[in-house]
């Protein structure tokens, strides 16, 4: 059985189960995919750091990876294995993103402000936890959206910032009224 083996063995059967995962991608059904999810979610457990890392980065690539263990993975407190599947998963939900947001450093923040897409509910959390490379990058996204909450968390953060100020007037959809409180001081 899989428990009695070693952590090299049982990282080689990731490695397998991966790779099937992978070639047959975008036509398993739900049954399918929850069972790849149950199987990878238990081993990825049971393997080492390094093993874990390259298992990120291929299911950071996959379009629809199984949701609980690339929520494990993202949730890793190692930046290795969690950065690329925090950049990249197009897998990855909202509440898994603000989970991280709400209790990883800041390098999980930095890789969570560099997706292609944020929706306002993540940038919140990251406009508020943010160190300052986490806010301007978060600013500097193309693809991030803001609630008034983060355009007002912003500016207030601009304040002191010109780098920071310059990002926030370049964004075409913040409301003039947000910007026009950076001059009045």
């Amino acid at each position: 059985s899989i428990s009695q083996r070693n952590i090299g063995s049982r990282a080689e059967i990731l490695r397998q189960i991966t790779d099937l995962f992978v070639a047959g991608s975008g036509h398993f059904d739900d049954e399918q995919m929850a069972l790849f999810d149950d199987v990878m979610n238990r081993l990825v457990n049971e393997i080492d750091q390094s093993a874990r890392v390259t298992f990120g980065e291929t299911l950071a690539a996959v379009e629809k990876s199984p949701p609980k263990v690339t929520r494990t993975l993202a949730l890793d407190d190692s930046i290795d294995v969690a950065g690329p599947v925090l950049r990249e998963s197009a897998s990855l939900d909202d509440e898994t993103l603000i989970v991280g947001a709400k209790t990883k450093g800041q390098d999980h923040l930095l890789a969570i402000s560099q997706r292609a897409q944020l929706s306002e509910n993540v940038t919140d959390v990251l406009v508020e936890r943010g160190n300052k490379k986490v806010v301007i990058s978060t600013a500097a996204n193309a693809g991030a959206r803001f609630s008034d909450f983060g355009y007002s968390r912003l500016v207030t953060r601009s304040e002191n910032d010109s780098e920071l100020a310059l990002l926030v007037w370049a964004r075409p959809e913040i409301p003039r009224e947000y910007l026009l409180t950076l001059f009045e001081t």
